[in-house]
């Protein structure tokens, strides 16, 4: 396998019994999704996980595009300042 970036952590281990195989504190406290190529080499993906209620922006490419492209003229100082909206603090909103 070429190096890809990649660290030895173990140079060998073996599965329990369940399947299991303890990767240390390099991995503590995150969450991976899994992945199997066809040489059957894993690798594990760290990954964040979305609440369902957020799932729905980084699904709908029109949506997450729209975010990411406001973020860009954001850092890029496109900027329109458009006041206070203080005056609608005190609204109530529908659920």
């Amino acid at each position: 396998m070429e190096d890809q970036g990649f660290q030895v952590i173990k140079d060998i281990v073996q599965p329990d019994g369940r399947g299991r195989i303890s990767l240390g504190m390099v991995a503590s406290g995150k969450n991976y999704r899994v992945m199997i190529n066809e040489m059957g080499q894993i690798l594990l993906d760290p990954v964040i996980a979305v609440p369902e209620r957020e799932a729905w922006l980084w699904q709908n490419p029109e949506a997450i595009s729209s975010v990411q492209r406001g973020i860009q003229e954001s850092q890029g100082g496109e900027l329109q300042d458009l006041g206070s909206f203080a005056q609608y603090a005190d609204v109530e909103l529908e659920d």
